[in-house]
Formats: C-alpha cells, structure tokens, sequence
C-alpha cells in the first residue's frame, strides 16, 4: 500500500538577495503526530493552511512519485495563489491560439526548419538525431496529415514593462495539466475554507482551470480524426515520478471518450512495437495516436534502441502528439528567428503586432550579430540568459556560467541569447514534501493551448487552462518536476 511521508526540521534562516531580492525569512514546521494530523505538518498559525492543502493534495490526486516504488508524496504546492496582473494574463490567454498556429505553420515549412536549424544541427547532437528522424521518415511527405498539439506558452511578467514576456513554447512533452487544474481548485477550496464568517470570496479573481479536460478532449479528437483506431500510446519516461499528471489525463480520456491508453518507455516500444501495414503496433494492440510525455531530452535517449523507437513511430501512420517536425519547429533557435524583423510577419500578417507584444529581446550568436550579442552579454552578465535547444529545468547558463561559456569561444550555434526577464517577488506559503516554508518567490506563467488540424483545415484552436510555477527568488530555473519550483495558481488583480 502507498504511503505519504512528510518529515522536516524546524529551523528559521535569513538570506541575503542580489538586487530585486531584499532580504527574506524562511520557516519550516515540524512534523507531528498530535492534532489527528499524522503524517501531514504541524498544526499552528503558519502551517494549519498547508495541513489543509496537503490533506486536499491527498485527497484528490495531486500528487507525485517518491524516491522507491510504492511510496508516493504530496505535489509541492502554494497554498495560496499569486497574484497577476488582469490584463497581462489576459494578453496571453488570447495570443496562445496564434502561437499554436505559428508553430504548426513552422512545422510543415521545411525550407524553413532546415535553414534555421542549420547550425544547432551541426552543433547539438541531439537536434541532429531528431533531424534524422525527420529526414529518414520522409520529411514532409512522410509525416501525417494532421498534426494534434498539447502545448504550453511560458511567461513571466516584466515588471518594468508591465507585460507578460514570453519564456518559450512548449511543443512537446507539456506537463501538469492535470495537477494544475487540481492546484486551482485546491486554492479555491482554500479561500473558502479560510475565509471568515460572512466574508465573501472573490472567485471570479481565481480563473476556471479546464486544462485537464482540454488536453483529454484534443487528444480523443485527434484519435477520432484518424479513424478511431486501436488505442492510445502515451509514451513516458522510466520510473516517471509525474504518473498522476498523465493518469489523471488517461482517466479522463477513457472516462470521457471511452478510449483506453497504454503507457510505454521507448525502450519498451523498441523491444515490443512493430509495424503492420504501416499501422503502428504494441503488445498485440493498434496504436491510432501516440501522445509523448518524454522523449524530450537526450536522457531519454540512452541507447540507439531508444532512438529507434522514436523513428519507428514516426514512420507509422499514428498520428504523433506531437511529430518530430512539430518537436523541431519548437527549437529555441526557431523562437530566436521568429522575432527577427519580418519573420512573424510571414507566418502570421495579422496577428504579428499583438504577438510581438509579448516578444522578450532575442539574439542569434551566429555570424557578425552574434558577435555584438556577445559583446552585449559580456559587457552585463546579469541581464541575459545564454538558452542551449533543450527542453526541462537545469539547462540554462546565468550571469558567471553565461560569462565563462562565452569567454570560452567556439561555435556557439547551439545557443540562443535572451533578455533576462526582470519579474516582481512575492512571500508565499509553500509545502514541498511536508516542509512548510514562507519564502520570498518569482512565478512563471505558462498558458495551455488544444490544437488540431486536420488536412488544411483548424479543427480546434483554443487556449486550454493554465499554470503558474513558483520559485524561490534566489533559483534560476522554474522546473517543477526538476525540484526548482511549486505548482501554483493566479489570483488576478
């Protein structure tokens, strides 16, 4: 039987920030066995929200895997959400339809991809080993004709500009729709827990979350438009510690739609999956979509089994969520050309101004402009972000690790430079593991989008839900599964 564990120490500490950060108190509360709260966190006046959230937490299916098998602990989580601002969620909420277009429009580009992608293919070996994939299946001509997206556009706020700036967008292997939907309505229950007698809680501060449901229903629409064949394959990493995430979303989908799911490693698509007639098979079963929830970095990739699978799946007639053409087109050096005058333009004529609005600076490090960008990140370490074609947390160069990569030279095709984004803190009561920690944090908002299109023709196109990922203010990267953020919510000012 799965148990949940929730062990800390008590200790306050004070941390000095760098600029921006200011100084902060971080507390953690002992577990205890008395109040009937055994195996939460101590009741008292700064834990008994959090007892609550973790209670909810087990209660409903937020939760994550532990380090063995068989024992299973809380998502860490906020208990409370964060304020943003209205019209700066509002401005990506509404752009995140267009950017699903742009990157399905860059996906069936080939002139395009190959052009962009000519250096990171030379200089990255993974981008190469995804471009092979693409090329040894046929291309343009091999892939489906459709294309079925779950993707996720990633914001902070700039707080000198006021406006939501956009990180990156996620084509493939998004995550925490399901623990993210659960978040929300946590942090509603929680309001109205909290609340005092006759106080009335602004819910319409606290937005719907329908990302569960919208990632299930583009997904079935996509198995549906292909035929309604067999089942579908969602492809995971293994021992996944984000299992309730996805099984939340293969529950829906059968409980909804009546489709089952298979889970596999690429590993165990590459020992049990063939071919028939073009039909993608597994374990005897027909597999009519297959949805990646890994497959995303090259750690997925240990052996040339692995990559055998991914090529073996693209060469079926399953439609891929996404195919490696869309996995390509969401390339950080496909977001750097993109902001290059004119380049939007081209893909997206009407909706180019409202998109750049939300466009941070991006440098390509190629040729004589990647000489200047890298004298503009040398001359302020600090305000740049040195981004290699990686997907997940830890990836990331800041500030001296940015300084001693550019100082060392080579071909530097692989990156792309970004503008540091400069976003407002904010004290927040977070729970990760049973610690209760009030911490001074930065959040990074990410914007569901379902999207389906089938021939020419836009099936579906609609923002599907959102997540706020909070972390502590003196951490560079955001990664919620990487163990540098909490799942969160936006409370809309």
């Amino acid at each position: 039987m799965a148990t949940t564990r929730a062990t800390t120490t008590r200790a306050t500490t004070r941390a000095t920030m760098g600029r921006r950060r200011g100084t902060t108190t971080t507390r953690a509360t002992a577990t205890t066995t008395g109040a009937g709260n055994r195996g939460l966190v101590r009741e008292g006046a700064t834990s008994a929200r959090a007892v609550e959230a973790v209670a909810y937490c087990v209660e409903h299916g937020l939760m994550i895997g532990g380090d063995e098998a068989g024992r299973f602990t809380h998502a860490p989580v906020s208990c409370a959400p964060t304020t943003f601002p209205r019209s700066a969620y509002e401005l990506a909420e509404a752009t995140s339809p267009a950017f699903a277009e742009l990157y399905d429009g860059v996906s069936r580009d080939d002139g395009f991809l190959r052009e962009t992608l000519r250096g990171a293919i030379k200089n990255d070996a993974f981008t190469a080993a995804l471009w092979d994939v693409y090329e040894r299946s046929g291309g343009q001509e091999g892939r489906q004709k459709a294309e079925v997206g779950v993707l996720r556009s990633d914001y902070m706020l700039d707080a000198p500009s006021g406006l939501p700036l956009q990180v990156e967008v996620n084509t493939v292997s998004t995550s925490f729709m399901a623990l993210g939907s659960k978040v929300s309505a946590m942090h509603r229950h929680l309001a109205a827990w909290s609340a005092k007698p006759g106080e009335v809680v602004d819910f319409d501060a606290m937005p719907q979350n329908d990302a569960l449901s919208s990632a299930g229903d583009v997904l079935a629409a996509g198995w549906k438009a292909m035929g309604s064949k067999g089942k579908i394959m969602m492809v995971v990493q293994p021992n996944e510690r984000n299992m309730f995430d996805q099984r939340h979303i293969s529950h829906y989908i059968f409980e909804t739609h009546g489709i089952h799911t298979v889970r596999a490693t690429l590993a165990e698509v590459n020992a049990e999956g063939a071919l028939r007639d073009g039909t993608l098979t597994f374990r005897g079963d027909d597999i009519g979509l297959v949805y990646f929830r890994a497959g995303y970095t090259p750690s997925d990739y240990p052996t040339s089994g692995e990559w055998s699978a991914r090529l073996l799946i693209e060469q079926s007639n399953a439609l891929k969520s996404p195919s490696v053409a869309m996995h390509l087109a969401g390339s950080k050096k496909v977001q750097q050309k993109l902001a290059e005058a004119g380049v939007l333009e081209s893909f997206m004529p009407e909706r180019a101004a409202d998109m750049r609005r939300v466009f941070a600076d991006l440098y390509s490090l190629d040729g004589d402009e990647g000489t200047e960008a890298i004298k503009l990140a040398l001359a302020n370490p600090a305000g740049y972000v040195l981004k290699p074609q990686r997907e997940g947390g830890g990836n990331n160069l800041y500030s001296d690790d940015l300084r001693k990569r550019l100082e060392l030279g080579g071909d530097l095709g692989a990156f792309i430079l970004m503008q540091r984004i400069l976003p407002p803190s904010h004290q927040t009561l977070t729970v990760r593991a049973g610690k209760v920690l009030e911490i001074e944090t930065l959040s990074e908002l990410g914007i569901y989008g379902s999207y389906l299109r089938v021939g020419d023709e836009i099936v579906i196109n609609k923002h599907g839900g959102s997540l706020l990922r909070t972390k502590a203010a003196t951490s560079d990267e955001g990664g919620v599964a990487a163990g540098y953020a909490v799942l969160d919510s936006p409370l809309l000012v």
